[in-house]
């Protein structure tokens, strides 16, 4: 915002900025509090009632007329009796608004009395910093309790802004999602997980017209929150829940230990996500590091390629050995269903294996392949002879109420969610992780659902983490794996997991993101390779259908290569299988030019997506979307020289622009490059 759009709105607040640079806090001609500097202005109303009036960024205030009348936070606490009362601010006395500091910022702090014993005098403030030169506000909450409470849930913060006419909003699901606006219903990310890769949503305006609205919690131990989005005619409710951890609690005080900021960038959510989140995350323990500064085992560096062999019999042999005399050397292998018992059942009793499949294992392997056996790194079977002889149930997530999260998959079997905190599930991790390596020779382990799937609250007494939710889950997986990998895994053996959750990205070698929802009412988009291709080594990009010869591959195979994923992760029967020579032709085109650019690919950027224009019509993909047969990416390399990457998924040659003006020729079934 330049100095005159801000003295302009200071203007309109009723006040004058001396200096425009610096954070100001001074009352309106209303009776008003305004915090504002060069970026932002918030006018909280002076009066009896709370009421956040204007937020004014990028020359508009980003509230509905009547200002942001939602209530601010509502908080679950319990007591010692079991007083469990759920409490918003009009179920306290108002205390008002005042001037404040927070960590030496300049901030507003309004303030609640709340009933909990006798008389209002538990406060809950709510705290909203604007530092100097700050680009957007951030948003704290802090309570006083009596001995012997806790807040159990929150629900903070919670600001209506107006929505923007024909809308999007951005959501961290898998990849990324783009879905549209409308006038009721919700939309919601649960982080960490494949729901919630990341700790922001955004809304904005494809046309361009209106800037990008921005909420992100500032978590750098990615604890648990879901982030919603709660449409209500003209406004849209960006809030945050939390199951908080009995241990923010100690000391007649409860604090959410981190912030919330928001903001509203005059250009598009991605030009937003890399000025306002990308920066962010490189300070985070999970991405400091580029890849090429991480220690990843190299052949996983050099696996441009995945394949997904299943069964453990002699037509899979036979598919997979076709396969890698086809692809050549350096194919990475994710093999599913090589244990003792049905998939999903039985965990994690895998042993002994199918037989034959070590010596499969080995011939793969002499074939220049590497083997990631699949086991699961979150669920315990209670029906299994382990669980009783093992005390499983020790190690069980706990409810509240001390009872079990059971879940329940395609095998209708009941699984236990363990706790990653657990002395008895690290050490079952540990010895599932070395015997597989040992027993059977293989290049690493693939431990499902530790990048996928929720991390649960726990109030269990016996495995040494804060009851409720927090950053104990995270940190306990980060506790194992680190463990495991400094005691018994070679610098040539691999972890991975499924799906992309960013507090585990520094923990494995390669995350598969497969899961990616791909419906009529939403699009995929590239947000998670915008933050973070040169700090994961991810594969996939959706599952593969079981007729790939109808566009769909070509199309998997052509978006995989421009967002910088490793190719692949197809079943070798259906690959290899005649009808499906030109799917196996492009993509081992594409495996090729990804090889030959590992400058790109292996510790570049993705920076953009676009389509070229020139010979590229558009194909309807089968259970996708239309899409032009060529599409381009624009990445950096390791060294920031930008190019633009091309793929082509048509039947013949096509000559495209550039956004340059230039023109390149792509072959059928390819993929070429241009200086930018």
């Amino acid at each position: 915002m330049t100095k005159k759009a801000i003295l302009a709105i200071a203007m309109i607040a009723g006040l004058s900025l001396a200096t425009q640079a610096k954070t100001t806090t001074e009352r309106n001609a209303a009776g008003d509090l305004v915090l504002a500097n060069e970026n932002a202005s918030l006018v909280f109303s002076g009066n009896k009632d709370f009421l956040l009036k204007e937020f004014n960024m990028a020359g508009k205030n980003l509230l509905p007329a009547a200002g942001s009348a939602t209530h601010p936070w509502q908080l679950t606490y319990r007591g010692p009796n079991g007083e469990n009362p759920l409490l918003m601010p009009r179920w306290g006395v108002y205390r008002g608004t005042e001037f404040t500091e927070y960590n030496g910022a300049p901030a507003v702090k309004a303030t609640w009395d709340m009933v909990l014993e006798d008389a209002p005098q538990w406060p809950v403030t709510v705290t909203v910093a604007l530092p100097d030169d700050a680009e957007m506000p951030s948003f704290y909450i802090d309570a006083a309790l009596p001995e012997d409470w806790v807040i159990t849930d929150l629900e903070f913060p919670r600001v209506t802004f107006k929505q923007i006419p024909n809308g999007k909003a951005v959501m961290p699901i898998a990849y990324g999602c783009e879905y549209n606006l409308s006038r009721e219903g919700q939309l919601q990310t649960r982080y960490p997980s494949v729901t919630g890769s990341m700790q922001l949503m955004m809304m904005h305006d494809p046309a361009g017209q209106n800037c990008t609205v921005f909420f992100a919690p500032r978590d750098g131990e990615g604890g648990n929150k879901v982030m919603r989005m709660k449409m209500e005619g003209d406004n849209v409710t960006f809030l945050q829940e939390v199951v908080a951890n009995y241990d923010w609690s100690k000391g007649g005080k409860f604090s959410l230990p981190y912030g919330t900021d928001m903001g509203c960038n005059p250009d598009s959510w991605q030009a937003t996500a890399l000025k306002w989140y990308r920066p962010w995350a490189l300070d985070t323990k999970w991405a400091q590091k580029n890849v090429r500064d991480r220690n990843i085992a190299p052949w996983v560096e050099n696996a441009d390629m995945w394949l997904r062999p299943g069964d453990v019999d002699a037509p899979t042999m036979e598919a997979l050995r076709k396969a890698l005399k086809y692809y050549g050397k350096g194919v990475g292998l994710h093999w599913y269903y090589w244990h003792n018992y049905p998939f999903d059942t039985h965990y994690p009793e895998y042993f002994p294996a199918k037989p034959g499949f070590k010596e499969m294992i080995a011939e793969a392997q002499s074939l220049g392949a590497h083997v990631t056996p699949y086991i699961n790194g979150r669920l315990w079977d209670p029906a299994t002879p382990s669980y009783k002889a093992e005390n499983a149930k020790e190690a069980s997530c706990r409810k509240p109420d001390g009872t079990l999260y059971t879940e329940v998959y395609s095998s209708k079997v009941l699984n236990t969610v363990t706790c990653p905190a657990s002395e008895i599930w690290q050490n079952k991790l540990r010895y599932l992780n070395k015997y597989i390596l040992d027993s059977l020779g293989t290049d690493g382990v693939y431990m499902d659902q530790i990048g996928c799937a929720a991390a649960e609250p726990c109030y269990a007494d016996n495995h040494g983490h804060g009851k409720g939710g927090g950053s104990w889950w995270p940190d306990a997986y980060r506790d194992v794996l680190t463990d495991m990998r400094e005691t018994f895994y070679t610098p040539d053996q691999a972890m991975t997991t499924e799906e992309n959750a960013e507090p585990y990205i520094d923990l494995l070698d390669m995350m598969l993101i497969v899961n990616s929802p791909h419906v009529n009412y939403m699009r995929m988009v590239p947000l998670f390779p915008l933050i973070y291709s040169d700090r994961c080594v991810y594969s996939g990009f959706t599952y593969i259908p079981w007729k790939i010869n109808d566009g769909s591959l070509r199309y998997l195979t052509m978006k995989s290569l421009l967002w910088g994923s490793q190719l692949g992760w197809v079943e070798p029967k259906l690959l290899m299988n005649d009808a499906n020579k030109t799917e196996a032709l492009m993509l081992k085109n594409l495996v090729k030019f990804r090889k030959d650019n590992h400058d790109i690919f292996f510790g570049g950027r993705f920076m953009a997506e676009f389509i070229p224009e020139g010979e590229n019509e558009t194909f309807d993909v089968p259970n996708y979307q239309p899409t032009p047969v060529v599409m381009g990416a624009e990445w950096t390399d390791v060294k920031g020289k930008p190019y633009y990457i091309l793929a082509n998924m048509s039947d013949r040659d096509r000559t495209v622009t550039l956004p340059n003006g230039k023109s390149l020729k792509v072959k059928a079934h390819n993929a070429a490059k241009a200086s930018k």
